[in-house]
């Protein structure tokens, strides 16, 4: 009894173990500077995926990786997005210190503050890719979608996407036509442009937690 118990037991093992190394295997490390976009790109998906199936890395942090971190930081991508509080990249996205350059504010719009710090992220970072990352069930864009009027610089916020959403028939498109905007406006950065940046968008559902990115 006690030999077919083990022999029960050793599939279950290896089906544990080959799990694990298909969701961990390919995982950015804290000094592995990234050059193609495509790999970068590759480990937001695939920390996207985790995050759905709810097998994230988990954020343990070991010594070594705390010392490569404390001479200089190595993301493989800049993330622009919203400042929801149920929209926190690194979580849905699955990553850990060091590895994503994030940028949060009301309705993930741009800005001079917002292009110099993707200018910092690709010229001095080396990043290969940035994400526009908008989200279901926005607020800002909601605001400027039901034509709210607000006091104070809120206004400025709703003001400018109002601009980007023009002839919206409905939330969802107003929110697709936001990201559109951002993701064009930040491409016609000379920076970007020179360096050869992959701009794209995404959709981040918190509903379901899944990103639909869009090229």
């Amino acid at each position: 009894m006690t030999s077919l118990k083990k022999l029960i037991k050793l599939p279950i093992i290896i089906l544990f173990i080959s799990l694990n190394f298909y969701l961990y295997s390919n995982i950015h490390k804290p000094d592995e500077l990234v050059t193609d976009w495509n790999t970068a790109l590759q480990y937001l998906i695939e920390g996207n995926q985790r995050y759905i199936e709810n097998h994230p890395i988990g954020y343990t942090f070991s010594e070594n990786d705390r010392n490569i971190l404390k001479d200089g930081q190595f993301p493989f991508a800049a993330i622009l997005t919203c400042a929801d509080s149920r929209v926190a990249p690194e979580i849905y996205f699955d990553e850990r210190l060091g590895d994503i350059f994030v940028l949060r504010n009301a309705g993930n719009i741009y800005n001079p503050v917002v292009h110099g710090s993707i200018e910092y992220a690709v010229e001095h970072l080396k990043v290969p890719l940035v994400v526009v990352v908008g989200h279901s069930q926005c607020g800002a864009v909601t605001g400027a979608f039901t034509n709210t009027q607000s006091g104070g610089n809120l206004q400025n916020i709703l003001n400018l996407i109002s601009e980007h959403i023009e002839g919206s028939d409905n939330l969802n498109e107003a929110i697709q036509k936001n990201i559109e905007s951002v993701v064009e406006n930040i491409k016609q950065n000379e920076i970007i442009t020179k360096q050869g940046t992959m701009v794209i968008g995404a959709h981040f559902d918190v509903v379901t937690g899944v990103v639909k990115f869009y090229e």
